[in-house]
């Protein structure tokens, strides 16, 4: 792995290798990376019907990692999780490409492509530093094993706790799918994620799309996804009351209020609107500061009708936002990054 001006990512490993010396300072801020040979992802799939072709339960599933590619493209450059904010260029360069084989159902998917072009078409919106970041910790969420790993291990433990059938519980608790590798993986990648606020939500799509793959080969007999086996009794069993209707989501970035309403003593409502994207929307600003400043910061931008810069948590179902929280504001000064919560 090159440790230059181009980084060259070749492995799981090599992505969490230099995710680490991002997190710990030591990344250059003019840095290209490029992806070689790594990540694909291999699904085979064995049963009744299943020799060369993909049916619809499969479809389906790849349908929404596609789906989840597309939210997490338009959350890293547009700030939005709203997939109708992509063109259709960007859309056609995000597309998935599956190869399927014959004999059993053995589907390939070479992301390797598609991350580069995730790059390509982001990087007029990030630096170079925050860009390779972001792609690495798409690529291990979306891509690596360590993340699908967790994703079942974290599903058994809640099946687990769900089930009243001692027989299943015992089965559940006979398997072990992330180990110490696997967690100190998501240490790191949570790390990244921290210090990249337009990264906070790629963990949670990625989680449904592994959902969705899981899903799609509940009705086989026997399954390998990323290399991990999955009978399709067990895939059933561990996507059981698995899919979330809302979101919680960050949506950090420069906006401009719009109105200010004060009406309600409690209650501090404001609606602004993304600079960047150009969606409106309310939201209700929580300050827990002694002299009200994100209070007072958010007043001054609509009396000089600037823009400000605020920390937002919100609350997606598809692609509405339901409820909007400001959790912190501050001035923008042009030459410098304001500071937020993270």
């Amino acid at each position: 792995m090159a440790q230059g001006k181009e980084i060259v990512i070749r492995s799981e490993q090599d992505a969490y290798d230099t995710l680490q010396l991002a997190t710990s300072g030591h990344l250059p801020d003019h840095v290209e990376i490029r992806f070689e040979g790594w990540p694909t992802l291999q699904i085979i799939v064995k049963g009744d019907n299943y020799n060369g072709t993909i049916n619809p339960s499969v479809m389906q599933g790849f349908l929404e990692f596609q789906k989840a590619i597309y939210r997490t493209f338009s959350l890293a450059r547009y700030n939005s999780a709203n997939i109708n904010r992509l063109t259709q260029d960007e859309k056609d360069a995000l597309e998935l490409w599956i190869k399927v084989e014959a004999g059993s159902s053995k589907f390939t998917v070479d992301f390797q492509a598609l991350l580069e072009r995730f790059v390509e078409k982001a990087g007029d919106k990030l630096t170079p530093k925050s860009l390779v970041i972001i792609a690495l910790i798409v690529a291990t969420s979306y891509f690596g094993t360590s993340a699908f790993k967790s994703y079942l291990e974290e599903r058994r433990i809640t099946r687990v706790a769900e089930l009243q059938s001692e027989e299943r519980i015992a089965e559940l608790e006979s398997r072990r799918y992330a180990d110490e590798a696997d967690i100190k993986r998501m240490q790191i990648l949570a790390d990244a994620v921290r210090d990249e606020p337009r990264a906070a939500n790629v963990r949670e799509y990625a989680e449904d799309a592994h959902r969705d793959l899981v899903r799609s080969v509940r009705k086989a007999e026997e399954s390998s996804i990323g290399g991990l086996q999955i009978e399709g009794e067990l895939a059933s069993e561990l996507t059981k009351n698995a899919r979330r209707e809302s979101k919680e989501i960050r949506l950090d970035g420069r906006y401009r209020v719009q109105t200010v309403d004060a009406s309600q003593i409690d209650v501090f409502k404001i609606r602004v609107k993304d600079e960047e994207t150009g969606e409106e929307f309310i939201a209700i600003v929580q300050d827990d500061t002694l002299d009200s400043r994100h209070r007072s910061v958010i007043r001054e931008a609509e009396w000089a009708r600037t823009p400000v810069q605020l920390a937002i948590n919100a609350r997606m179902v598809g692609d509405e936002i339901k409820k909007a929280i400001v959790i912190g504001a501050a001035e923008i000064d042009e030459s410098r990054s304001p500071r937020l919560p993270r």
